[in-house]
């Protein structure tokens, strides 16, 4: 079931569309990353959902609800939107306590409402404490737990691991996608880091100058990418050169498989490096150059015999050595586009 529903919303700022006629879907209860590169639109659309910029054109609807539509919008405290922005912003004059409880009328349950949001963001023995007195990660738990208390329709979140170190960063973003599912909370994530998107969400819109240009799950977004653009924005890439003859992809790395159809003709062949195989066995003959080893695995820099080169991805602790011979062979439908 459709829960926010985003219809040809256009934003523009001095008659220059930022958002362009972006449609977007999400059932209730899914978590969705807009993944694009900066200043790409993605803020600008959270922004737009959350009330705060006008639409010149389309209309955004949350549940039974429009909320913006050209000559309508809806207040932003009306919209029954949560939202946490990349540096948590909490209030600096109140207790953990009293910034998770911020959003809520004052009554029954409010005290439970807070006492179980504080543990279920694992902060439980630190509400009576000040944000100064707080790491960047419990910080960030409490904006969320904010966001979380008056129970939103739906919750925006803008990068909000972006200032976070690398090992908190993928701590924390696990615990959240969990608080989420077990909250039931539909939810937008904004982000520009493309392992975030892939391992998070439920479902991945990718945006560029203002359009999504593709919607579907992480793998269907990684796998089967709607143009070369997309295909490495999303992840490491290799390209060569193809022929296509009724059915038969004729590459310098042998004769591959397409990933879909595409009329005959030249086109551009696209593989991931964990796509590629290096053997002792049948294959396009290379030498290693180089790797860049990363523990659990490695890329591998390879010159092939007829002028290519070629990285592949393998698995520790099966690594080449340089100047090793190889034979690189492809060990999956490759996907093709045109020029």
């Amino acid at each position: 079931m459709t829960w926010v529903d985003i219809d040809g919303a256009t934003v523009s700022y001095s008659r220059t569309p930022v958002l362009d006629a972006v449609d977007l879907q999400v059932a209730r209860g899914d978590l969705v990353a807009v993944l694009g590169p900066s200043g790409c639109g993605k803020t600008t659309m959270l922004r737009a959902i959350a009330g705060h910029l006008p639409l010149r054109a389309g209309r955004i609807a949350v549940g039974d609800r429009i909320l913006s539509a050209p000559g309508h919008t809806v207040r932003p405290e009306k919209r029954g939107v949560g939202w946490v922005p990349q540096e948590g912003s909490l209030f600096p004059h109140l207790s953990v306590r009293d910034n998770i409880a911020y959003g809520l009328r004052s009554g029954q349950g409010r005290k439970e409402r807070v006492e179980e949001l504080a543990e279920l963001v694992g902060l439980g023995e630190l509400l009576d404490r000040a944000p100064h007195q707080l790491s960047g990660g419990q910080g960030q738990r409490v904006a969320l737990a904010r966001a979380l208390a008056p129970r939103p329709d739906l919750l925006l979140l803008d990068e909000p691991f972006a200032a976070l170190d690398r090992k908190l960063r993928a701590a924390l973003r696990v615990d959240v996608a969990e608080l989420l599912r077990t909250q039931r909370t539909t939810a937008l994530l904004v982000t520009h880091d493309q392992e975030e998107a892939l391992s998070l969400a439920d479902r991945v819109a990718v945006v560029r100058e203002g359009r999504v240009l593709q919607v579907g799950t992480p793998r269907e977004v990684y796998e089967n990418p709607v143009d070369r653009w997309t295909a490495d924005f999303i992840g490491e890439t290799i390209e060569v050169p193809g022929t296509l003859s009724g059915g038969r992809l004729e590459t310098p790395l042998g004769v591959l498989r397409a990933a879909h159809r595409i009329g005959d003709g030249q086109v551009r062949v696209v593989l991931r490096p964990e796509w590629i195989r290096l053997s002792g066995g049948s294959g396009i003959p290379g030498r290693v150059r180089s790797i860049q080893y990363a523990g659990h695995d490695a890329l591998v820099e390879v010159s092939t015999e007829n002028g290519l080169q070629v990285t592949a991805r393998t698995a520790a602790p099966f690594f080449p050595a340089p100047g090793d011979d190889v034979t690189v062979s492809v060990h999956r439908s490759a996907l093709v586009y045109r020029d």
